[in-house]
């Protein structure tokens, strides 16, 4: 018996006693389950036509309602659903305080997200058990697939989307490449904005908080005709700066404001079986980016050097861009100080004035400009139902950063990227007999630009700027086809296959500028002579193709009992890297393959008081998608790249549980549990050692990048009754372990000491986050919300930034501070 057989039995054999285990202390202290009590959290208008609906208990007054998700491209019960997925509706993500998709890792076991870095802050960096792809330019995919109305979102620099006006948001772990295509290796999120409905409603919310908050946001439902009905939500949010710059004296950091709109008209004529959706939406968001502190300065590296120079009076170093020795000096040899951050884009001198000459990384803040157009159409021939999903998107995404967190101009990246997108899928379903069949054919296209420049001792003598253009256009086919087969009421087989053609084209622009009239081309038949962008071209092309497939069982042991266990396969597409790698490397990387084992347990307690679900999982990786990030060449190049390192193994845990202990009051929790590492000897890269040859590297000791061993939360909320309204109250608590974003192995001895640091550097220390919300509605519609985010003002990081080998710095991402603030709505 292999040791990962071992494993899967061990964590099998102890699931059905995590769920029992919570059942008991549960309920213990009740004497048993009140009658008559709802989950219920307070919510503005309900949307209608949710996918994530509560639907009526069906039996046990007062229990837990049903949860209908669409985790299988159709509407299934959660606790009959052979998937590991976390369901949220729209009560649900108002309650919990969840705007936006970074907001979900509150709520979702095994689920990590990084934000910001050295990209915008509309990105979104998504790790699910342990699976993540962390480089943020326009040719490399996600991990997490991104959907909206059923449209995948094929660029995660615009993934942290607003949540305004949702049905519900779906969380699914583990490999989803069958149903949902390529780059679901980890899972996939699911999200459904609202419908419109044949009422006349709506609200109109306004609030403040602290840091001169400002939030306004309108949903009007608006019934046309007897089959024709409109919908749209707008809002606008802005706030000032978090966290004090000790160096401008005023606060800096995550200003940022937000302008959003969407509409949608739906047309149901009453005398046709054709349901037709269209939406539009547009987003516009500028910040200042996160605040960045400084977990380690290298004493050796090259930002304490040129500091040593600019203090010593070397000619060339002093009064350019230099304020001082102090605040570098201040952080030799003291690690992981996380004093006061100094903001993003702090490329001021002490004064507020442009210190660069350069207009692009003086004048730039972070930008995000997104729009979409989708249409669902939807025609039901009673056993067969025809649905057509297509989707047109584009972007425009900026950001500008100080790389090393301190005055001096060690460091700054400054790029813009520019992509459009169009989808189509043709979807089929239906039922004969026992079989129950969906299918469906897939197209997706984009195109676009990427510009990214960075700078090292920008106007030093030995500064240089690299810039890095390219143009891409990428194409993916798909077929697929599933079906369940219902041996007896009781047993459901399921078997499903994929397969996707990819086609990727890329010419990359790049030249190297020393701040002299003559750049130098970096690429392609002109590399190292003096050149224009335009001169300097490197064509490439490549196409990939590869399955995904499913295949399960899975049995209701009674009607409030359902186990099952399944086997999935998925690929994450292979790409090129745009920016410059060193000689040793590749500019091309291959597809990531994933393959796993998941079994399940839900099951329904108590007359539905206690739901507990639970999952645990055994996951195959193999060419695993990771970035470097480097300094390179002479002259010194600093860059960020891709590359296939290796296998890794995954296994865990998954639980997620509700209670209902009395009337008025619902509590729910979940917590993960998670084992990754890489297989012994399969991580081997060329790299550079302490004496500046070329050696074989083993890296397979290193630790998994966001794989946070524990995550865990727990929220609960209590409503009381009146004869003038309803009172909630919440509070909730997440937690994370700590979790790195960078690491790297030691090529010979001399550097280990150094490495060391880099690795600790790296490291996101564990956190916990406490939120909460006071909400009175009236009965007549009017309705006051106090509410509270990291009400305990802990400090906590959402990136790594780690040069400590390359530029020497490693500067860490600061999450909000505590925050607070007051809403009132009408809602009609």
């Amino acid at each position: 018996m292999t040791a990962s057989v071992r494993k899967i039995r061990l964590l099998s054999s102890v699931a059905p006693f995590l769920a029992v285990g919570f059942i008991s202390p549960a309920l213990a202290q009740t004497g048993g389950p009140a009658s008559g009590t709802t989950m219920e959290p307070p919510t503005a208008v309900a949307p209608a036509d949710t996918t994530t609906a509560q639907q009526p208990a069906g039996k046990g007054a007062g229990g837990l309602q049903d949860i209908i998700v669409t985790a299988r491209r159709t509407n299934e019960k959660l606790q009959t659903t052979p998937v590991a997925v976390t369901a949220l509706n729209n009560q649900m993500l108002l309650t919990k305080q969840i705007a936006a998709v970074t907001d979900l890792a509150r709520s979702t076991p095994a689920l990590s997200i990084g934000t910001g870095g050295t990209g915008p802050a509309s990105i979104v960096y998504l790790a699910i058990r342990g699976e993540a792809q962390n480089s943020p330019n326009s040719f490399s995919d996600n991990a997490v697939g991104i959907y909206i109305d059923g449209v995948y979102v094929g660029r995660p620099l615009v993934g942290n989307l607003g949540f305004l006006d949702m049905a519900s948001a779906e969380i699914l772990r583990g490999p989803q490449g069958t149903l949902f295509g390529r780059n679901t290796t980890a899972g996939a999120l699911n999200l459904t904005t609202a419908q419109p409905t044949d009422k006349f409603e709506g609200y109109v919310k306004a609030g403040v908080g602290n840091f001169d908050q400002r939030v306004a946001e309108a949903v009007v439902n608006v019934p046309m005709t007897s089959d024709l009905s409109a919908r749209f939500a707008g809002r606008y949010d802005k706030h000032g700066g978090y966290f004090p710059n000790p160096y401008l004296g005023h606060a800096q950091g995550d200003v940022a404001g937000e302008y959003y709109g969407r509409g949608t008209i739906k047309w149901a004529p009453n005398s046709l079986p054709v349901t037709l959706t269209v939406s539009g939406d547009y987003t516009h968001y500028r910040d200042h980016g996160n605040a960045n502190s400084v977990a380690a300065i290298n004493p050796t590296g090259p930002l304490a050097t040129f500091s040593g120079l600019s203090a010593a009076g070397v000619p060339g170093f002093t009064g350019v861009n230099q304020p001082g020795a102090a605040p570098i000096t201040q952080f030799i040899g003291t690690q992981f100080p996380h004093t006061d951050p100094i903001a993003s884009n702090s490329w001021r001198d002490t004064y507020g004035h442009p210190t660069t000459g350069d207009p692009e990384i003086d004048n730039l803040a972070n930008f995000n400009s997104a729009g979409s157009a989708t249409a669902n159409l939807v025609v039901d021939l009673g056993s067969v139902t025809v649905k057509s999903i297509t989707g047109y998107r584009l972007s425009d995404t900026g950001d500008s950063l100080d790389l090393t967190g301190t005055p001096t101009s060690g460091g700054a990246f400054a790029s813009e990227y520019k992509q459009h997108q169009f989808s189509e899928e043709l979807q089929v379903s239906g039922k004969i007999g026992r079989l129950d069949y969906i299918g469906g054919l897939y197209y997706f296209r984009e195109a676009g630009n990427e510009r990214s420049d960075s700078y090292i001792f920008y106007n030093t003598p030995f500064g240089t700027r690299n810039r890095n253009f390219a143009d891409f256009v990428s194409s993916s086919k798909g077929a697929y086809a599933q079906v369940n087969y219902h041996v007896t009421d009781a047993l459901r087989l399921t078997g499903g296959i994929r397969y996707t053609w990819d086609s990727r084209f890329i010419d990359r622009h790049g030249v190297v500028d020393f701040t002299v009239p003559d750049p130098i081309c970096a690429v392609g038949a002109n590399s190292g002579k003096p050149a224009s962008v335009a001169e300097c071209t490197a064509p490439s092309k490549a196409k990939f193709h590869y399955p995904a497939w499913t295949a399960g069982a899975d049995y209701k042991l009674s009607s409030d009992v359902f186990a099952y266990v399944k086997t999935s396969g998925a690929s994450l597409s292979g790409g090129f890297n745009a920016r410059p790698v060193p000689s040793f490397a590749s500019i091309s990387f291959k597809p990531e393959a994933v393959r796993d084992v998941e079994g399940g347990f839900k099951g329904e307690f108590f007359n539905r008081h206690l739901r507990t679900n639970v999952a645990v999982f055994y996951a195959w990786q193999k060419d695993v998608q990771r970035i470097v990030n480097t300094v390179f060449g002479t002259p010194p190049t600093l860059s960020q790249y891709v590359s296939n390192d290796g296998k890794v193994h995954t296994y865990g845990v998954e639980f997620e549980g509700t209670v209902i202990p009395w009337k008025g009051m619902a509590i729910d929790g979940s917590f993960a549990y998670l084992h990754a590492r890489y297989v012994k000897g399969s991580r081997i890269e060329s790299e550079l050692n302490s004496a500046g040859a070329l050696v074989e590297v083993d890296r397979s000791g290193e630790p998994i990048t966001q794989a946070p061993k524990w995550t865990a939360s727990i929220g609960a909320t209590q409503t009381f009754e009146f004869e003038s309204g309803k009172l909630s109250l919440h509070a909730d608590y997440s937690y994370i372990s700590s979790r790195y974003f960078d690491s790297a192995t030691a090529a010979d001895a001399a550097q280990e000491p150094v490495v060391a640091i880099e690795n600790e550097a790296s490291k996101i220390k564990a956190y916990g986050l406490v939120n909460g919300t006071i909400t009175f509605a009236f009965r007549g519609g009017l309705e006051f919300s106090i509410w509270g985010k990291n009400l305990t003002n802990k400090p906590w990081y959402t990136n790594v930034f780690n040069s400590y080998t390359g530029l020497g710095a490693t500067t860490q991402f600061q999450g909000a501070p505590r925050t607070y603030g007051g809403t009132a709505a009408i809602h009609f």
